[in-house]
């Protein structure tokens, strides 16, 4: 339907244009350049081309000139300004209807006095003839906006929007202000900082790439409004464009491969809510993938080819990250909770801040000691390590009885889990205690630890306990004795 809509309307033109009796007027400086003619010392082009003798009225509309001039649609393609790859598509495709019935082409007598512009004729007859002039637009309206346009005005907006010299006082001014609207701390904000200043990089290390997780279940926080803003100035655009950097999961990790990612166009990207809480099947393609500068891109009708890739995500979620990151722990993340509503200001302040941090921020001189100052982000190895240090510490006299002289880490599983423990549950064991005991290991077993010296740790460490997590526990023990099973 959508094609169809297209010829209609091309039709139309057509009809109306009056494309060669001087409503256009025509370049013929590419006309002589493809016709390959010389002006004489002096001479116009316009003169040359009358001398030539050739009348205008017999020239098809400018537009096949300049693609015949640019030596043909792919690189006529790379010169056009459009908004999107539908645009593209749509010129492209019209460009070759156009050409099949434009007048000039159907005097066959005529048709010899422009032998190049006679040639994209009879290519655009012969497509037309196939039913290829759809993913022939296609095809090359992918690829071209793909790799060459939306990186070239990304470019061009960018250098507009960060051409002056960084104001020191204006990022300061910048910082204090988010700190104050949304609680930030100063690591956090160096952590943005870093996140800003590697997308601006030229040849920034892959490995030291950093996502941001900004995550917090209180409801109207403004993560997402902060995130839109930050990827929105990354990308050299206006706050009200926002959508045009928001993508998911699935996408950047090319479930279609015929698709390429946000990443590949985009000097940062958002992911709100795009990250699953059962992510075994696919974090270790996302921990792939963030480290990585390049992408294959299976282009219809083309071959594979590898394309240079942003991997910069700002991601927002109302879930922590322990519940995505199935790691121990993550270097490819900094998280960032956010519970704090911020005080009321106008998306046009909120925009101002962070345009004012952005364009103003500095990387430090060491890219790697700066990298290294972060913590690696908990994952849900760490979480279910920690869970059970927790119970090691609540159910001490169960787990260290007096008379036992030894205890494995698949003994306390069992007795954490129940039923015969899985191997995640086994390892998540294993970890806290060699957290907490490591030092009471059996030299010449390792797998025994003395069941005593655990005691009295577990015991120390209770003490150490808040009022409030004593409590806890003491609830959560308490409700579990009185299940009826």
């Amino acid at each position: 339907m959508a094609r169809k809509k297209l010829e209609q309307d091309l039709a139309e033109q057509v009809q109306s244009e009056e494309h060669t009796n001087g409503t256009i007027k025509h370049d013929f400086k590419k006309i002589a350049e493809i016709m390959f003619w010389t002006p004489a010392k002096g001479e116009s082009y316009e003169k040359l081309f009358m001398r030539m003798g050739k009348s205008m009225y017999d020239l098809p509309h400018h537009e096949i000139v300049d693609i015949v001039h640019a030596g043909g649609l792919q690189q006529w393609a790379e010169t056009l300004r459009v908004d999107s790859q539908k645009e593209l598509y749509e010129r492209l495709f019209n460009a070759m209807r156009r050409t099949v019935v434009d007048p000039a082409f159907q005097d066959k007598k005529k048709m010899d006095e422009f032998p190049p512009l006679t040639n994209f004729y009879y290519l655009a007859q012969t497509l037309d003839r196939r039913g290829k002039h759809h993913s022939e637009a296609e095809s090359i309206s992918e690829v071209t906006w793909d790799t060459i346009l939306a990186r070239k005005f990304l470019d061009e907006r960018v250098a507009k929007m960060f051409g002056n010299e960084p104001d020191k006082q204006k990022f300061k001014e910048a910082n204090d202000r988010a700190m104050e609207v949304w609680g930030f701390s100063a690591k956090d904000m160096d952590a943005i900082r870093y996140f800003v200043c590697q997308s601006r990089h030229e040849g920034h290390n892959p490995s030291m790439n950093k996502s941001i997780y900004l995550w917090g279940q209180e409801k109207q926080t403004g993560k997402t409004t902060i995130a839109r803003a930050i990827v929105t100035i990354l990308n050299g655009d206006k706050f009200d464009n926002f959508g045009r950097y928001e993508s998911s999961l699935k996408a950047e990790l090319q479930y279609n491969d015929h698709e390429l990612p946000l990443s590949a166009y985009c000097n940062a990207v958002l992911l709100d809510e795009a990250m699953p809480k059962d992510a075994s099947k696919t974090y270790g393609g996302v921990k792939q993938a963030l480290t990585s500068d390049t992408t294959r891109y299976n282009q219809k009708y083309k071959s594979i080819k590898t394309i240079p890739v942003k991997r910069y995500y700002f991601c927002t979620s109302n879930e922590p990250a322990t519940d995505f990151i199935q790691d121990k722990n993550e270097r490819r993340f900094y998280v960032i909770e956010i519970n704090k509503k911020p005080k009321q200001i106008s998306f046009k302040e909120i925009y101002s801040i962070w345009k004012d941090f952005c364009i103003n921020a500095e990387p430090e001189n060491d890219w790697q000691e700066w990298y290294n100052s972060f913590e690696f982000a908990d994952g849900a190895g760490t979480r279910d390590m920690n869970e059970v240090i927790n119970e090691l510490i609540l159910r001490r006299d169960e787990f260290f009885p007096d008379g036992k002289t030894y205890v494995t880490p698949v003994q306390i599983a069992r007795l954490i889990y129940k039923n015969e423990p899985s191997i995640s549950q086994k390892q998540a064991v294993r970890s806290a205690m060699e957290e907490i005991f490591n030092d009471f290991r059996v030299a010449s077993n390792p797998s025994n630890y003395r069941t005593s010296d655990c005691y009295s740790k577990a015991l120390e460490l209770y003490n150490e306990l808040s009022f409030e997590d004593k409590q806890s526990g003491k609830i959560a023990e308490e409700v579990e004795n009185d299940l009826p099973f």
